[in-house]
């Protein structure tokens, strides 16, 4: 429901928005959202909240549960106090970095940053309680409160627009609205858990294990930024900005496949730090198959339907300008296949603490990806820089699946035998084949499209489900129809 959502905010709500606050308003609060979207990061501390917390329930260590959230609390409170100092001293520097505004435009811009920057910094200190949530499995809880976030976001803002409201209520209901659900997830967590936290303990060595683990999390979620924001400069450097449009632009819609393919992301990591506590690497293989092959159906159903009518959404969304975005989403999303499901893999590597040694891969197979980018994008514009890109993260994941065997000694080759190996040759014989369909069709129409999109997933389910789906997943879904 949340992915739905998401899709719908970005395809319909947005659009409507910036009719009604117009371009310029827009752009301000876009602006300035990014921009103190860069300072308000967690450093990787959500990620080590959740592993420790599951890592000590594994141990069935509940008064180092305790002890954990609250060091991880004064963290945050200490990032806090920092990122207000950082963004107290910004403020007065906000004409000398946006040079680009007018005077009028500088002045609204303030009021936005006063308004953004205050809720950012009371709404960053309960960003524990997210981890936390996660590593106690309060999974409908935490997704329940993330919708409630987003829907009221919407209809309050929609609301004041509809009552003549400007920018700053756009602002102040976002800012809010997040605080507000903040304040309810640790309220949720606290009743739940019933855990009797310890504000008062401090210990060193504690602090630096959560710091080491954070410190590697925040390299790879940096490594991973910096892939998607480098890119655009790079054809800003070597190209133009109808290519750095083309990039962006395809960026977005791979952001949405990987939000759709990754409901399930993080949510087994608390059972993973159990086997690894037990030590069953053969129990953690398979249920690497079993989630695997769930995201290998929802992720191959997704990109080989962008593959099929790709060029035709492309087309009605916003024209035949934008066509080249077609091969740059292929060339990321489909580099990320692998990636995207092994995540009980990567679960098991933040279980056990080697985030270390994934993190310096992903800035190799970056700093590759880079390298080969540059050269290309200045021949094929954004379609080359996808391309070095997706061959930069193929790398990482031959890089990683070599650590997996060698490190974490999963059974990879048994895990690409029972999913990849017999679903991928199929899926891609029948995409191919509705490729050449579509084409000879003529898709015209928002309407004709989506005719195209429903029959196209009805014969993939019908093709996975007779020729794919093992006795376990036939059960499972025998057992959600009869629930029904």
């Amino acid at each position: 429901m949340a992915i739905f959502l998401n899709i719908a905010i970005t395809f319909f709500y947005t659009p409507w928005m910036i009719r009604q606050i117009g371009v310029s308003d827009y752009g301000l609060y876009s602006l300035i959202m990014s921009f103190i979207s860069y300072f308000i990061m967690d450093f990787g501390l959500h990620q080590a909240v959740q592993r420790f917390i599951a890592k000590y329930r594994a141990e069935n260590n509940e008064d180092k549960v305790a002890k954990m959230v609250a060091i991880t609390t004064k963290c945050y409170l200490a990032i806090d106090a920092v990122i207000f100092l950082v963004l107290l001293i910004l403020y007065f520097f906000i004409s000398n970095i946006f040079t680009g505004l007018t005077p009028d435009e500088i002045e609204r811009l303030k009021g936005l940053y006063v308004i953004a920057a205050t809720f950012s910094i009371l709404n960053f200190m309960f960003k524990p309680m997210a981890g936390a949530m996660m590593a106690f499995e309060y999974f409908v809880e935490e997704r329940t409160l993330e919708m409630v976030n987003k829907v009221g976001i919407v209809l309050l803002v929609c609301l004041a627009l509809y009552l003549g409201a400007d920018v700053y209520a756009l602002v102040l209901v976002n800012g809010a609205v997040s605080l507000l659900v903040s304040v309810a997830k640790f309220i949720v967590f606290e009743r739940k858990s019933k855990l009797h936290i310890q504000w008062g303990y401090f210990d060193k060595g504690e602090l630096k294990n959560v710091f080491s683990f954070s410190m590697w999390t925040f390299v790879v979620s940096l490594a991973q930024r910096l892939r998607v924001t480098l890119v655009p400069a790079v054809l800003g450097v070597v190209s133009n900005s109808s290519e750095i449009a083309v990039f962006s632009l395809a960026m977005s819609i791979e952001g949405m496949i990987v939000t759709m393919s990754s409901a399930i992301n993080g949510l087994f990591l608390p059972k993973v730090s159990r086997l690894a506590h037990n030590g069953n690497r053969h129990q953690i293989t398979e249920l690497m198959i079993r989630v695997g092959r769930l995201q290998l159906y929802v992720w191959g159903l997704i990109i080989s339907g962008f593959c099929v009518f790709g060029h035709a959404f492309l087309d009605l969304w916003v024209g035949e300008k934008f066509a080249n975005s077609y091969y740059v989403v292929i060339c990321i999303a489909a580099a990320s296949l692998i990636a995207q499901t092994q995540t009980i893999a990567m679960d098991l590597v933040y279980a056990e603490n080697k985030i270390k040694h994934t993190a310096k891969l992903t800035f190799i197979s970056a700093i590759i990806g880079f390298a080969i980018a540059f050269p290309l994008a200045k021949i094929y514009g954004a379609v080359g820089a996808a391309i070095g890109s997706g061959l930069g993260l193929c790398l990482y994941q031959v890089l990683l699946n070599i650590f997996y065997v060698r490190e974490l000694h999963l059974g990879i080759g048994e895990y690409f035998a029972n999913s990849h190996g017999k679903i991928v040759p199929l899926l891609f014989l029948y995409a191919i084949i509705c490729i050449f369909v579509v084409r000879l069709a003529s898709i015209d129409s928002w309407f004709a499209l989506a005719i195209g999109i429903i029959a196209y997933a009805m014969l993939f389910f019908m093709i996975s489900y007779f020729f794919l789906f093992n006795n376990e997943e036939k059960s499972h879904l025998k057992f959600l129809r009869y629930k029904s």
